[in-house]
């Protein structure tokens, strides 16, 4: 009776022992995630396109000249305060004298935007979403059939069309045009057999899959600052992300009397 009794005991102990692991090992927690309402892609592909847009644009004809920067008309334009403070910054370095009110600029540089936004087309190779009906008097709904995709690719773009004019502020006399300026950024996700994506495009340093780098040897080497600084929009823009190979520089090809020329010369024999 007393061996039972401290069998039990012992296996009583253990389920406890047991239940306070499992207390320990197990558990729960909650994080609270949250998203803004424009993506963070978007906002790239656009201040991506308009830096580029802003860069080809040259300003040295008002070298020198105090100039007031009128935003009137982007007042509705999409970054309109990223795009103001751009040309601002590049009037500046490109060596304009900025006035914060026209009564003390001489001249007036007015912005225009043509387009400042994005845009996008989806390809899939494979089976769309499809919605099967019912028939009258049948006692099933109507049945969804899910997207089976092979490959799907989604692209997304970035515009930017900007022009700018100054003119004289006292007399109106037209000083200088930029003309109509354009560029564009890009993004692009592929999913192969619904895996994926893989990343790409001139807003980012590399490609990347699922998120994470590519493996090694597909690996693309980051983009640089020029001379490993940070680079401002009076430099000229890095050089793109390309993977080549670096050979060594092929000697310039000689004629053979240019050849015995030099070797004349080297051993000091005078040639007749």
């Amino acid at each position: 009776m007393n061996a039972d009794c401290s069998n039990w005991r012992i296996s009583l102990a253990q389920c406890l022992l047991v239940s306070v692991c499992a207390l320990f090992a197990f558990g729960c927690g909650t994080t609270r995630w949250s998203d803004t309402g424009r993506t963070g892609t978007e906002q790239l592909l656009i201040s991506n396109a308009i830096d580029k847009v802003v860069h080809d644009i040259d300003f040295s004809p008002l070298r020198d000249k105090t100039c007031f920067l009128d935003t009137t008309a982007i007042a509705q334009t999409t970054d309109r305060d990223y795009l103001a403070k751009t040309l601002r910054q590049h009037l500046a370095l490109s060596g304009a004298i900025l006035a914060t009110c026209q009564t003390e600029a001489d001249y007036i540089v007015e912005v225009r935007a043509g387009a400042i936004g994005t845009d996008r087309d989806d390809l899939l190779f494979g089976i769309p979403a499809t919605t099967v009906p019912s028939f009258p008097g049948s006692p099933y709904s109507a049945a969804t059939i899910p997207e089976v995709p092979f490959m799907r690719r989604t692209k997304q773009r970035g515009v930017a069309k900007i022009a700018l004019f100054a003119y004289h502020r006292a007399t109106g006399t037209p000083v200088w045009a930029s003309g109509n300026s354009q560029s564009e950024s890009t993004a692009q996700n592929l999913w192969f057999a619904g895996a994926g994506p893989l990343t790409r495009g001139t807003i980012y340093t590399e490609a990347t899959f699922a998120g994470n780098p590519l493996p090694r040897p597909f690996r693309v080497a980051p983009c640089e600052p020029v001379g490993g600084q940070p680079y401002t929009l009076s430099d000229p823009l890095p050089p793109p992300c390309v993977s080549v190979p670096a050979f060594p520089p092929i000697p310039p090809v000689m004629s053979v009397g240019q050849e015995e020329g030099d070797r004349s010369q080297e051993t000091g024999v005078r040639r007749l």
